[in-house]
């Protein structure tokens, strides 16, 4: 091979490495968290410090169907993080989770510093994701044109 010739290919092949490398690095950081993998993922330490952040509200089934089933997936196991942070500061405070657990403790129906509680308010929000993410799966599934998908599907949808 000529040498121009040769030196262009390891350009090329270079270049070709340095989009590969960059493109994989943009896909990591949409996907992942927090390089932090250990029980400190599920403190909300801001809330520890005082800092009032405000929170979203929860997804529609209208947005989630406009969503790929990827999307879908990663929101699922980030809402699924996000209760359990909820829960664990909810308990932390003991901050009953429903209305039963909340007369189980002997707090009364209204009562402010319970239901006004701002992880209380967030772990609606998130159980109300989870749902809607759920129904969207359903339709999702219920549209599958062969059975034994519909029914793999249908299962994985509803398993506990």
């Amino acid at each position: 091979m000529l040498p121009q010739i040769q030196g262009f290919c390891k350009t090329l092949s270079f270049k070709k490495q340095i989009l590969r490398s960059s493109i994989s690095t943009f896909q990591r950081t949409i996907s992942s968290s927090n390089t932090c993998k250990d029980l400190r993922e599920f403190i909300d330490w801001s809330s520890r410090e005082g800092i009032n952040e405000s929170y979203g509200r929860a997804w529609t089934r209208e947005e989630l169907r406009l969503k790929s089933w990827d999307d879908v997936h990663k929101l699922w196991y980030l809402s699924i993080k996000e209760r359990n942070l909820l829960l664990t500061e909810m308990s932390w405070k003991k901050i009953p989770k429903t209305a039963d657990e909340q007369r189980a403790c002997g707090y009364n129906i209204g009562n402010s510093e319970v239901e006004n509680d701002p992880h209380r308010l967030r772990y609606t929000e998130v159980l109300q994701t989870l749902d809607n993410i759920k129904r969207v799966l359903r339709e999702r599934a219920m549209a599958e044109a062969s059975k034994p998908r519909r029914a793999e599907l249908l299962s994985i949808i509803n398993a506990k």
